[in-house]
């Protein structure tokens, strides 16, 4: 009786990574010497049986090409983290907008953008400190859907005393005309220092320390 090659398949299937693929081909070679030595020691009076040996052999090459696949996969996949740091390193010095709800104040202010979902009858920002506390509310800000619009900042809170330069957080809140929440997407830009390639993500890393998905970029200019 010949071993059954199903059991390397079955084994292989139950983990994945890269451990899998080290497990597939051992047990490959494995059943290829045991194999071997069967055929080779095998009772001359019992033979083994053709069509089950022609069965056996069918479901190794199988096996073997799920080898060379898992090969191949691993080997597409370096070439395509080497492309994507490629392409992102066209990114370095240049300025991305990307969705965020920080904005940095430096000494001529800060500016942040945003989007609505749909018309709005009323939209404020609330520029929030470090600490949590909201240090100036900004009302009257443009209502209208699909359009990128501005905030600005001039580092001062609502009594007049200018604030520190640092990462603030804004907090937009937007109704309608029934008084229905409108949904809002916030970006800002920044000017990107490093491309980063981690577990299969592309990031870019800011001027300002902030780390950003590529996913998240709206723009680059």
């Amino acid at each position: 009786m010949l071993i059954d090659p199903s059991l390397i398949t079955a084994s292989s299937q139950q983990n994945t990574g890269a451990s899998s693929l080290s497990d597939l081909g051992e047990d490959y070679n494995s059943f290829l010497t045991l194999l071997t030595a069967q055929i080779q020691y095998q009772d001359p009076l019992e033979p083994v049986d053709g069509t089950e040996f022609v069965a056996q052999l069918a479901q190794l090459t199988q096996v073997e090409q799920a080898v060379r696949q898992n090969d191949q996969l691993q080997s597409l996949t370096a070439q395509f983290a080497g492309a994507l740091n490629v392409a992102g390193a066209d990114f370095l010095g240049r300025n991305a907008q990307f969705e965020s709800d920080q904005i940095i104040l430096g000494p001529d202010g800060a500016i942040s953008q945003f989007e609505l979902a749909a018309n709005a009858q009323s939209v404020r920002a609330d520029i929030i400190d470090p600490l949590g506390r909201v240090v100036r509310t900004i009302q009257g800000l443009p209502t209208t859907e699909g359009t990128s619009h501005t905030i600005s900042w001039d580092g001062f809170d609502e009594f007049g005393t200018a604030q520190l330069d640092g990462t603030y957080r804004v907090s937009i809140s937007a109704v309608d005309a029934a008084d229905n929440v409108v949904d809002v997407t916030q970006y800002r830009d920044a000017e990107v220092s490093e491309v980063l390639f981690n577990g299969g993500l592309l990031e870019f890393k800011l001027v300002d320390g902030e780390l950003v998905s590529a996913g998240n970029v709206k723009s680059v200019r």
